[in-house]
């Protein structure tokens, strides 16, 4: 009898699961608005067989709610995709109103309504994605490609249970999976520009032979990881360079 209601609660978990799952697909996970343009764009794609509603709207990546000062304008607000259908979302910016010198991080939300069905038992549920948005002025000084090589890092303690990390870029630098001594630090960071943090690290690091120092890979405009490393060092700052491949000449980080 058990073995029976386990196989019924599996099937229903799987068809609410099922159901519940987003169908529009946004073709980035990021969106970097160059300033020398006067919009960005995405696009959203609906490949599901049922038509659905989205709605988008942006906020400042530190407002719980959709600031309604912001200097852009997202269109189309409100747009039905059928199956198979696609969608340009355009982010425009006024021209003044956001910071100059630096980049500046919003975030963009598509919630999507599925058409209601018919049948009672079916689970209908509204699903919000999120992604970043940059807004990189034009003529910053420097390339964001190269702003991970620039972090400097530091011990905040002589006891080495704090490791800080400054960014001097005008560039947001996203960290994903930062160790040091292949212990995690941090699963995700994100890096404003002109910004510190202090990280504490459990246990407190020793130096050793063989594989110590720092890691960590950098997202990239378009998604994409590159790895970086930097030999353990405890009384000077350093920073990290790009992780040498397989059987490089390079050697080891």
């Amino acid at each position: 009898m058990k073995g029976a209601i386990a196989i019924v609660m599996f099937v229903l978990a799987t068809l609410l699961c099922h159901n519940a799952q987003a169908v529009v697909t946004l073709a980035g996970t990021r969106l970097v608005f160059d300033g020398r343009f006067a919009e960005a764009k995405i696009e959203i794609r609906n490949p599901g067989h049922t038509q659905v509603l989205i709605q988008a709207w942006l906020t400042d990546a530190g407002a719980n709610e959709a600031a309604a000062d912001l200097p852009f304008v997202l269109t189309p607000h409100l747009a039905q995709l059928p199956p198979q259908g696609r969608q340009t979302l355009r982010v425009l910016y006024q021209g003044v109103g956001m910071p100059q010198d630096r980049e500046s991080l919003l975030h963009l939300y598509v919630l999507e309504v599925p058409r209601r069905s018919a049948p009672s038992q079916q689970l209908n549920i509204a699903v919000r994605q999120r992604i970043n948005v940059f807004y990189r002025p034009a003529g910053l000084e420097g390339d964001a490609a190269e702003a991970a090589q620039h972090l400097a890092w530091q011990w905040d303690s002589d006891d080495h249970q704090v490791l800080r990390v400054r960014n001097p870029t005008p560039f947001h630098v996203a960290l994903h999976k930062l160790a040091f001594n292949q212990v995690e630090v941090a699963e995700d960071l994100m890096l404003a520009p002109f910004s510190a943090r202090s990280l504490p690290l459990q246990p407190t690091p020793t130096i050793g032979t063989g594989e110590t120092g720092l890691s960590f890979s950098a997202l990239t405009d378009y998604g994409g990881l590159r790895d970086f490393c930097a030999p353990a060092q405890y009384h000077t700052p350093f920073t990290a360079r790009l992780r040498p491949s397989a059987g490089s000449s390079i050697g080891k980080c």
